[in-house]
């Protein structure tokens, strides 16, 4: 009976020995691959910047439109597609004597939230026109779909070049898949967005601040609101500007207009008509990761706010937007998340702080100070600047996913808030207080909306016509 136990106990003991052993090996056999994996990155990252790149369209004007893929009465649709050079976003990557994994193509499209396809493809073309086929490594509908039926997709490609022969990178890019037999038989290129210097893909970003803005339509007519704006994030620090046009007033194409001649604004087509009523507002998702990917891959600006026309990031110890980022960017955060306060359009105007002699006296930053008291939670209508070159999946309100390293910031409330002038409240019975936080830029954001309004407006002697 006792020899019986103790067999039964060193049969128990073999068998846990055998098993912690098994653990430990595939613990020694996980740490190896990782650090093989290591270490093949950082021999693909110093071979890929010796690498001879030249862009294939320099005359690229980097504008871009929706377009019918295929079957025009599916309402498939592509809009653009960026190089991206950062590899360890790639998951399979190679570095061989045959090929080397030189980058990625990002590809931004409207499809069906459930389409039946199993795989997607990018057609690449050359300046050549020879053409190659490349199963995409990523491809599904983005965050975000609020259950419509069509939904902003993000497709990744990932691109080798053979190390036998000259490098050459492809020109434009078709998506095709299954259930749209003419995406293959009548593929629908768009050209690739590649940096304006191709100097710039591998040196430091620029410490600029761009701002990406969420699509103006609704035959949006707000003139003053929209100028106010640009200058106050130009008071802020932010040096340019990505504006999506689907559909606003004459004035309102004015001033738009008059941004882009003096260099400060972008302003693209944004004709997703066709979607308005079953696509989230307008593609917004779409818009913002088109906005971010444009402003790291062709620009190489640092940052880029994500935000909308009544909505402003505004830092509560620090000068100005620029200034918190350059003292509290340590390098490696891929989104400075503001929470959301509200001011309410419908709360009666102060005009105390506005001057004499000025035109447009009824800043919305200006004259309404009385705010919600209560902070919104992260992510929940909050927004974020970040930095462009983390970003793979933008959201409206967060970042979705960053590179490798790189993670969000929440911005605590007594350090900054996202100040939100909304002409409807949510909850008209939330506690107000009153903060004049935004009138410290008071003096000089009067005198810049008078000297644009009068620039734009003058045969209007320079006022900007409420809407």
């Amino acid at each position: 009976m006792l020899a019986a136990q103790e067999n039964r106990f060193q049969y128990v003991y073999f068998m846990l020995s055998g098993l912690v052993a098994t653990a430990m090996l595939i613990l020694v056999y996980i740490s190896m691959s990782s650090s093989l994996n290591e270490r093949l990155r950082e021999d693909l990252a110093k071979t890929q910047r010796q690498l001879p790149f030249e862009k294939p369209n320099p005359h690229w004007d980097y504008s871009n439109s929706w377009r019918r893929i295929g079957n025009a009465s599916l309402r498939h649709e592509i809009y653009s597609a960026y190089f991206d050079v950062r590899t360890d976003i790639v998951g399979s990557v190679r570095l061989d004597e045959e090929q080397i994994t030189i980058g990625s193509l990002r590809i931004f499209a409207v499809l069906p939230e459930r389409l039946r396809d199993y795989s997607l493809s990018c057609i690449v073309r050359f300046a050549d026109f020879t053409s190659q086929e490349i199963v995409a490594e990523e491809a599904g509908a983005m965050h975000e779909v609020h259950n419509n039926t069509f939904a902003a997709w993000s497709i990744m490609c990932p691109l080798h070049a053979s190390r036998r022969d000259p490098l050459r990178l492809p020109q434009a890019v078709a998506l095709t898949y299954s259930s749209n037999r003419l995406s293959h038989l009548s593929p629908t290129f768009v050209q690739i967005s590649y940096p304006r210097n191709m100097t710039d893909l591998f040196s430091k970003s620029r410490p600029t601040i761009s701002v990406c803005v969420g699509p103006v339509q609704d035959n949006y007519s707000n003139v003053l609101r929209l100028v106010e704006f640009v200058e106050m994030y130009r008071l802020q620090g932010a040096s340019h500007f990505y504006f999506y046009y689907l559909e606003a007033s004459e004035d309102v194409r004015r001033v738009l207009e008059y941004y882009h001649r003096k260099g400060l604004a972008d302003v693209f087509e944004w004709n997703v008509g066709a979607h308005l009523q079953d696509l989230h507002y307008a593609g917004i998702v779409a818009q913002f990761n088109d906005c971010v990917y444009r402003a790291n891959v062709v620009d190489n600006y640092r940052y880029a706010a994500v935000v909308d026309l009544d909505e402003v990031m505004m830092p509560l110890k620090h000068n100005s937007l620029a200034d918190y980022l350059r003292q509290c960017d340590e390098g490696r955060t891929a989104g400075f998340v503001f929470r959301n306060v509200f001011f309410h359009r419908r709360d009666s105007n102060d005009t105390f702080n506005a001057p004499a002699h000025v035109l447009n006296r009824l800043l919305y930053t200006q004259s309404k100070v009385k705010r919600t008291l209560e902070v919104m939670p992260a992510h929940v209508r909050s927004k974020v600047v970040v930095n462009a070159r983390a970003i793979v999946e933008m959201g409206n309100h967060q970042v979705y996913r960053s590179a490798p390293g790189y993670a969000d910031h929440v911005v605590h409330p007594t350090v900054g808030l996202l100040f939100h002038y909304r002409d409807k409240c949510i909850n008209c019975k939330m506690v107000l207080i009153v903060d004049y936080t935004a009138r410290r830029f008071g003096s000089l954001l009067f005198d810049r909306v008078d000297n644009t309004c009068l620039e734009v407006f003058m045969d209007r002697r320079g006022i900007c016509e409420l809407a």
